[in-house]
């Protein structure tokens, strides 16, 4: 069975992040962690341990991520999505637009991939002279191959190894580096 080619407003609702009035400050005793821009700049992960707390005093609920929700980056050079596994109760910026799937003929975390990739990220149409920002009616139109969902599964797990593997090799130059230095600080001393 061939691909289907369809755009992101076939496969998934957008809308924009939570706008807060005013400097964000920590509060260790807050009820929600909220995600920022910052906190996406070196990796493509929302680790929620490392986002500042705040106290909730909206008159409605906050708009919580929910689980497989992607966060994009709307505004600067990437546009990084990542991929928010339930866990902690967090609420993303007006930095971000979040993706949340509208069908199960496609994955979150192959979603998320597909944003990710340089074709997707070139197709986005950018605007604004010094702070790039992308629109969402750009984002809504990015075009999304849909794969069956065995296939989907294949190309995410086939990403994670490439990782893992990243990972391991990164660790490995670490290591030689450790060692050499260990090496030249022995044969100094001698």
């Amino acid at each position: 069975m061939p691909t289907r080619l369809c755009t992101l407003s076939d496969v998934a609702n957008v809308r924009s992040g939570y706008t807060f009035r005013g400097a964000l400050e920590n509060n260790p005793d807050g009820d929600i962690k909220v995600l920022q821009i910052k906190d996406l700049r070196q990796r493509a992960v929302i680790d929620a341990d490392a986002l500042i707390s705040v106290s909730w005093e909206g008159s409605k609920n906050p708009p919580l991520l929910e689980d497989g929700d992607i966060a994009v980056v709307a505004r600067g050079d990437s546009n990084t999505a990542a991929l928010y596994k339930e866990g902690q109760r967090i609420v993303a910026t007006s930095q971000f637009f979040i993706v949340s799937r509208k069908t199960a003929e496609i994955s979150p975390e192959y979603l998320c991939w597909m944003i990710n990739l340089p074709q997707s990220q070139r197709s986005l149409e950018r605007n604004g002279s010094s702070i790039q920002a992308i629109s969402k009616a750009s984002l809504m139109s990015m075009p999304i191959p849909l794969p069956s969902l065995e296939t989907q599964a294949k190309l995410t797990n086939l990403q994670r190894l490439w990782d893992e593997e990243d990972q391991l090799i990164a660790q490995l130059h670490t290591n030689r580096e450790q060692m050499l230095q260990g090496i030249y600080q022995q044969l100094i001393k001698d």
